[in-house]
Order: structure tokens, then C-alpha cells, then sequence
């Protein structure tokens, strides 16, 4: 297996272990604040408002990073077998040198 497999399985289990991580996380702060009883204090409730987004966001984060860590991981296995392409853009010009020649070829 070339260097670019062993990369590629290392990056997706990674990510894959993020993920269910994320996941157990997120359940598990679910359930707390189910649990949790309602407070009428308004600086209190902020301040568990407050945590919560928090808390979302840090797991949104962990779990677009994980989905990103998976997705390349593939993409570097299939590159490794072959399957897959690199894909990169370059931009040679090509659309200036078509319009000039069609203006030469219509002006003669």
C-alpha cells in the first residue's frame, strides 16, 4: 500500500472516530438538559441559553471537521487504487485564444 492509502485509512478513521464521538457528546448533552428543571431567574436562564449555543456550536464544528476528515480519507483511498481523480483547476486561457482566432478567421 503506497503512502497515500495509509494516509487516506489513517484520516478516515480519524474522522470516523470524530464522528461517533461527536455524536455520543451530543446525546449525551441532550439528555442533560432535558433532565434539567426550568429555572424563572432571567440571568440564569441567559446563562444556560448561553452554554447551550455553545455547546451546539462546538459540536457542529467537531462534526463538520469529522465529515471533512472522512470524505478526504476516501478520496485518498481511491486515489491509491486508482479509481478516483485529483481534481485541480488551472486556467491556461484557453478563452482568450479561441475569441482571437475566431475574430481573425471572421475578419478575412
Amino acid at each position: 500500500m503506497k503512502p497515500s492509502g495509509f494516509f487516506g485509512m489513517g484520516s478516515a478513521v480519524v474522522g470516523i472516530i470524530l464522528l461517533i464521538f461527536t455524536f455520543t457528546l451530543g446525546y449525551t448533552v441532550f439528555t442533560e438538559y432535558r433532565a434539567a428543571t426550568p429555572s424563572t431567574d432571567l440571568g440564569t436562564s441567559m446563562s444556560v441559553l448561553l452554554y447551550a449555543s455553545i455547546q451546539a456550536l462546538f459540536l457542529g464544528i467537531m462534526g463538520w471537521v469529522g465529515s471533512l476528515m472522512v470524505i478526504r480519507g476516501v478520496d485518498f483511498m481511491k486515489v491509491e487504487r486508482g479509481v478516483g481523480v485529483v481534481t485541480f483547476k488551472v486556467d491556461k486561457g484557453v478563452g482568450i485564444l479561441t475569441q482571437q482566432r475566431e475574430e481573425e478567421t471572421t475578419t478575412t
